[in-house]
C-alpha cells in the first residue's frame, strides 16, 4: 500500500451514473476558474467548478457513504492537457491536521501520472480515493485531453476515520517529520522572500492568517 494513497471503494457511482457525472463536468467546464487565480502558481492550467451537494446530489453520496462533514473543498478539479502540478505538500488535507483529502476520477487514462510519496498511483474511473496531502504528491497530464476529478476535503471524524487505514508507528513519525518541514519553510520564507519577494510572503501571510482563522477560530474558509 502506497503511503499517503487509499482505494476505499471501486465503481462507487456505477457506470450509469459516473457517465451522467461526465456529462455534468463537461458541461459545467465552461464556467470553470483557476484554482490559483494569484500568485506564482496562477499560470498552470488547473481549474475548478465549485460544487452543492444540496443541487449536485451525486455529492450528497460520497459525504452520506463517508460520514463526513462539508466543511471544505467540494469541486470538480480539470487539469488540462499538458500541465504538470510539482511535488509538494498541503496542510489543509493533512491528517496529522485532522483533515484528509478524497478524490473520485470522473475522466482520465493511462497517461495521466499521479504519484504520492514517489510512487505512481493509478486512480481509475469511479474509483474513489483518499489521499493524505502531508505526503510528496505530485500530478502530470501528458495525455490530450482533460483530466476530471471529483474532490472533497473534509475533517477526520469518527465515521471517515473508519474508513481509512489506522495509522501505525511510521504514520505518526511521518506527522512529526511533516510538522517540522512546516516550520522551515515558514523560517525560510521569513528570511529570503521577505527581502527577495515581498509580495510573496505577504501572499503567504495572508494565506496563513486565513488557514489560522478556519481551522483554529471557526471563521468561514474563502478559498
Amino acid at each position: 500500500m502506497n503511503s499517503g494513497s487509499f482505494l476505499i471503494k471501486k465503481d462507487f457511482f456505477g457506470e450509469e451514473k459516473i457517465s451522467e457525472i461526465r456529462k455534468t463536468a463537461l458541461e459545467l467546464e465552461i464556467n470553470k476558474s483557476n484554482v490559483h487565480a494569484n500568485g506564482k502558481y496562477a499560470g498552470i492550467q488547473w481549474h475548478k467548478i465549485d460544487l452543492d451537494p444540496k443541487t449536485h446530489t451525486f455529492m450528497q453520496d460520497i459525504y452520506d457513504f463517508l460520514g463526513a462533514d462539508q466543511s471544505g473543498v467540494c469541486v470538480f478539479y480539470y487539469l488540462s492537457p499538458g500541465a504538470v502540478l510539482h511535488a509538494h505538500r498541503d496542510l489543509t488535507g493533512a491528517s496529522s491536521n485532522a483533515r484528509i483529502r478524497f478524490h473520485i476520477p470522473i475522466i482520465t487514462n493511462d497517461n495521466v501520472f499521479f504519484n504520492v510519496s514517489k510512487k505512481r498511483v493509478v486512480m481509475s474511473a469511479d474509483e474513489l480515493w483518499a489521499l493524505d496531502t502531508s505526503y510528496l504528491h505530485e500530478v502530470k497530464n501528458e495525455s490530450n485531453e482533460t483530466r476530471v476529478h471529483i474532490v472533497i476535503e473534509c475533517n477526520i471524524n469518527e465515521s471517515v476515520k473508519a474508513k481509512l487505514p489506522q495509522k501505525d508507528i511510521r504514520g505518526k513519525i511521518h506527522d512529526i517529520y511533516f510538522f517540522m518541514i512546516l516550520a522551515l519553510n515558514l523560517l525560510k520564507s521569513i528570511i529570503i522572500n521577505i527581502w527577495k519577494d515581498p509580495k510573496y510572503f505577504m501572499d503567504q501571510m495572508r494565506m496563513l492568517k486565513k488557514f489560522v482563522a478556519w481551522r483554529f477560530l471557526g471563521k468561514k474558509k474563502v478559498e
